[in-house]
């Protein structure tokens, strides 16, 4: 964590630096003659809207004469910039038309600036990791952050969009979306810039924000018809997006706007080698699916949830500047603020990106703008992997209780065609160290169920063949029944030893684990003990895999050799699993979506003719179950419910009777 404070507070030095440069270049550029910024298309409108009515603003013709008598350029060579802000931004900056122009551009700054400092207020206010010197980094890192400076100098919009956002932030992060609907739709003066703001509401299913920027957004038409009129609403609303779409106005063909400082994702993957739109249309709509998967995410982070519709509507606009990325301080925040509050699964991954990203955007005059395209694009994509391997809630767990004076092992052994082994599986449990031993038998036609009779062992016999998933349901039902505190999993076919079941317990009873396996990467090395080539390629593939998606960091998933606790076994719906081996991958999946502690101890495998009938073909076909299992899960979070994957009645409140857990598999 100190590594990252250090990596902000050098951030925070760029932009100190970055803002005394750009605030002396301010100085020096307004002693010219103001031709430059394109507040000239603002002012525009706001003296055509005070001399001519609301039916003049979005004239073309009317446009480009004002601009021509404000800029004094050769109209022959003059390209208009046309204005498409909505019609009560216009209501809005109205009052500058009745000054001349130098002082129109002064109020403009100064009302921009004031608007920065509420946004800076606003966003540390919402802070969980801002203070004492903390308020000093915040104020450095975005008030050198380069688009905000171009806003101010191009008396550009973006800043009356972000103190409502900004607030529409903080709203969201504390639970007030009513508050956060309202405050996104005041934000709305560059609609293109917020295309997914409402996609947030509905994949959160926000229903009182999303009705809240309904209701503000009509109450936005209402005053705009009343300012305008309805014609030139509708001719607003027509023009924008016709231009949004092909770049071009209604009833003309030529591109009326092709400055070269305007950055699009689309714009990019158009000019790329074998682009084109419509390479450039499927590319944005994966991404846009990306995206909305990301924000349907089930686990409640609504700081990364918020941050990343911006910076996503960012990437995916279909037109923006330079001065628009300003809108990336929210996101940037965002991310500082919950890595320095170590709720980021990589703070230090954070700072890089948000460098990087800093540095391209900051970069884009002495490069070009598509450095700007690559920092918004590390911000967005890392945004979604950060947002995508947020951990669900855990179920809230009470306190290890026990049956009777101490806790109650039941060992359970899956069994199918075992008879050669299972006497000396038997006989190597350490003795006293088991209250009960049961073995399900899964409707072997060998002398499975005669030997273990012969034991005095607790027998189950399928009439039928389960697998081996189902059989491990029968297993933990019965030992449950039996009054068990801790279950213990033992392959009776000889391949896991025996003895290690007293540590196994031991990490339950301490109250470390609810759930322990005996490692095969933790013991003697499986290639020495016998394990089969492929086996090892794919156990260290899966296992890489799954440590991924769950956010864990096991030593292996695939072992046989596993204890459970009551709690845990009350809690999961296992009965809904698989009834083959994938059994046992969901349960792992289970345990992570849970929030349940997973343990491991050193386990040695051993592989001889009857220790295990999983041949290679159907190991291949496990781990591709495996794989799906690992998808089923991602779409859970996703918002797309999975049986197995949803906490049995109450579970959340109290702990069920294994006769109150709902199942569909009979025995």
């Amino acid at each position: 964590m100190r590594l990252v404070r250090l990596g902000y507070a050098a951030a925070a030095g760029a932009g100190i630096g970055s803002f005394i440069f750009w605030t002396i270049y301010w100085f020096s550029f307004i002693r010219g003659n103001l031709r430059g910024p394109d507040f000239f298309n603002f002012y525009a409108a706001a003296k055509l809207y005070v001399t001519h009515g609301g039916s003049s603003v979005y004239d073309i013709a009317m446009q480009k004469q004002v601009e021509l008598q404000v800029t004094g350029q050769d109209p022959s060579r003059f390209i208009v910039l046309p204005y498409f802000h909505p019609p009560y931004y216009t209501l809005l900056i109205a009052p500058l038309g009745f000054l001349d122009y130098r002082n129109a551009y002064y109020v403009m700054a100064a009302f921009n600036v004031v608007l920065l400092t509420a946004m800076i207020v606003v966003l540390a206010r919402s802070s969980l990791s801002i203070h004492g010197r903390g308020w000093f980094v915040a104020v450095a890192m975005i008030a050198g952050f380069f688009p905000l400076f171009v806003t101010i100098l191009q008396g550009q919009s973006d800043l009356v969009v972000l103190v409502p956002l900004a607030a529409a932030y903080a709203a969201w992060a504390k639970g007030r979306l009513g508050l956060a609907g309202a405050l996104s739709a005041l934000a709305l003066a560059k609609p293109q810039l917020l295309l997914l703001i409402p996609i947030l509401f509905l994949a959160r299913r926000a229903w009182r924000a999303l009705a809240a920027f309904a209701g503000v957004l009509l109450g936005l038409g209402l005053v705009s018809v009343i300012g305008f009129g309805f014609g030139p609403v509708v001719t607003y609303l027509t023009s924008v997006g016709t231009w949004a779409v092909t770049g071009r106005l209604p009833n003309t063909t030529q591109v009326v706007y092709t400055d070269p400082a305007v950055y699009s994702l689309r714009n990019v993957l158009e000019a790329l080698p074998g682009g084109g739109k419509a390479v450039a249309l499927v590319i944005l709509l994966l991404l846009l699916a990306l995206v909305a998967l990301s924000l349907s995410w089930r686990p409640d982070k609504p700081r990364l949830d918020f941050a990343l519709a911006i910076a996503a509507s960012l990437v995916l606009s279909p037109h923006q500047n330079v001065h628009d990325l300003a809108l990336l301080v929210i996101p940037g925040f965002a991310l500082a603020d919950l890595a320095l509050a170590g709720q980021l699964r990589w703070p230090h991954v954070s700072v890089a990106v948000l460098f990087f990203a800093y540095a391209a955007i900051d970069l884009t005059l002495a490069i070009n703008f598509w450095s700007a395209a690559v920092g918004a694009l590390a911000v967005a994509g890392y945004l979604t992997l950060e947002r995508m391997a947020v951990r669900p809630d855990p179920i809230p767990l009470g306190e290890l209780q026990w049956s009777g004076p101490r806790p109650r092992r039941v060992i359970v052994l899956p069994a199918y065609r075992a008879a050669k082994t299972l006497a000396e599986v038997v006989g190597d449990i350490p003795q006293g160290h088991a209250d009960r031993i049961l073995l399900v038998d899964d409707a072997s036609k060998d002398a499975t169920v005669s030997v273990a009779t012969a034991l005095r062992l607790d027998v189950i016999r399928h009439r039928q063949n389960l697998g081996y998933g189902g059989n491990q349901k029968t297993c933990y039902r019965q030992a449950l029944e039996m009054g068990a505190d801790v279950v213990v999993m033992l392959h009776p076919d000889g391949q896991y030893d025996p003895a290690i079941i007293p540590n196994v317990c031991r990490v339950i009873e301490n109250g470390e684990a609810d759930i322990v396996l005996g490692s095969r990467w933790l013991g003697l090395d499986p290639a020495r003990a016998g394990m089969p080539w492929w086996k090892m390629i794919g156990n260290r593939f899966l296992t890489a895999t799954e440590n991924r998606v769950l956010g864990l960091n096991l030593s292996e998933y695939h072992t046989g050799y596993r204890a459970y606790s009551r709690r845990f076994l009350e809690a999961i719906p296992f009965l809904e699993n698989s009834n083959d081996f994938v059994f046992d991958t969901q349960v792992l999946i289970q345990a992570a979506t849970f929030g349940f502690k997973i343990g491991e101890v050193p386990a040695i495998g051993r592989y001889h003719e009857d220790a295990s009938s999983v041949n290679f073909m159907t190991s291949t076909v496990y781990g591709l179950k495996t794989l799906g299992a690992l998808v089923r899960y991602v779409l859970h979070r996703a918002g797309f419910p999975c049986r197995w994957l949803t906490p049995v009645s109450d579970a959340d409140k109290q702990t069920l009777a294994i006769g109150q857990v709902p199942h569909h598999s009979q025995v």
